[in-house]
C-alpha cells in the first residue's frame, strides 16, 4: 500500500518496524500470513488470466499466490520494506514475483501490459481523495490491454457481525470508473479478514502523524471491537468490503 501523506498510515514504517513475518498480525492487520478467501474464490472461478497486477501488493501475498498457480504477477507498493517483505515471502514459498517499489497509482513504466488487475483494499487508502482515485483508474487503464479484467475488493459500510468501518460507499465507483474507462460488471458485498488487538488500533493511530481526526473516524470501530474482542478466536475479525468487477472499455 502507498502512502498520502497526513490522509494514510506510513506504510513504510508499519512494515519496518512490524515484527517477523509469522507475527506480523499483531501490527500489520491486513497480513492474515497468506491470500484473502475472497481473492482464492477469484482465482478458482477461473476469473483470473493472464498478466497479472497486484497494486499496492504489501506482503505479496496475492501476487504470490496468483504465481503458484502458474500466472505471471507483478506486485507494486510505494513502501520499500513492503517489497523486501514480499520477496522474502515469495522465496519461502518458492514462486518467481516481479516486485516493484513504485508508485501504484501512476504505473509508469507499464503500459499495455496486464490482463488482470486484483486491487485489494488498496483503493480505498484514499477514501478522502477522489482526484488520486481517477488518476489511479485511469492509470490502470493505461497499464492494461484491451478487454482487461479489474477486480476490486474495498471497504464498504455495511456492517458485518458488529464492525463497520467508515469505508466507500457504492456511488463512489460508479462515478470513478466509468470516467477512467471502465464499465462496472458487478458491485457486490463480500467479506475480507483481519487480525486486530487494542494495540493494533494504538499503532495504526501512532502512524497517521498526529492526525486526531483519522484517529476520531476511527473510535466507532475501536468501541465495536473492544465489545466483539472476547467473543473472537485468535483475534480474527471479518469486515465489510466491496466486490467489485469491470471490464476496460476502449
Amino acid at each position: 500500500m502507498d502512502k498520502q501523506a497526513n490522509r494514510t498510515p506510513d506504510f513504510e514504517a508499519l512494515y519496518r518496524e512490524a515484527p517477523p513475518e509469522q507475527n506480523a498480525p499483531a501490527s500489520i492487520p491486513w497480513d492474515i500470513g497468506g491470500p484473502q478467501p475472497a481473492v482464492q474464490q477469484l482465482v478458482a472461478y477461473g476469473a483470473v488470466r493472464g498478466e497479472v497486477l497486484d497494486p499496492g501488493t504489501g506482503p505479496g501475498h496475492h501476487a504470490i499466490h496468483y504465481a503458484s498457480k502458474g500466472y505471471s504477477a507483478t506486485g507494486i507498493d510505494a513502501a520499500p520494506a513492503a517489497i523486501e517483505r514480499a520477496k522474502r515471502n515469495a522465496e519461502r514459498a518458492g514462486v518467481r514475483v516481479d516486485f516493484q517499489v513504485a508508485d501504484a497509482t501512476r504505473l509508469d513504466g507499464l503500459e499495455d501490459r496486464f490482463d488482470t488487475v486484483v486491487d485489494s483494499a488498496f483503493y480505498h487508502v484514499f477514501l478522502d481523495d477522489e482526484e488520486t482515485q481517477h488518476r489511479y483508474a485511469q492509470a490502470l487503464h493505461r497499464a492494461t490491454r484491451p478487454g482487461a479484467r479489474l477486480f476490486m475488493f474495498e471497504f464498504g459500510r455495511h456492517n458485518v457481525n458488529g464492525l463497520q468501518p467508515e469505508g466507500l460507499p457504492a456511488e463512489n465507483f460508479e462515478r470513478v470508473l466509468p470516467a477512467a474507462g471502465w464499465r462496472i460488471d458487478y458491485l457486490g458485498t463480500t467479506t475480507y479478514q483481519a487480525t486486530f488487538t487494542p494495540e493494533t488500533f494504538i499503532r495504526l493511530t501512532q502512524e497517521m502523524n498526529g492526525d486526531s481526526a483519522w484517529a476520531e473516524r476511527m473510535r466507532p470501530m475501536q468501541e465495536q471491537f473492544r465489545v466483539l474482542a472476547p467473543l473472537l478466536r485468535d483475534n480474527r475479525v471479518h469486515l465489510p468490503v466491496w466486490a467489485v468487477a469491470a471490464t476496460r472499455v476502449d
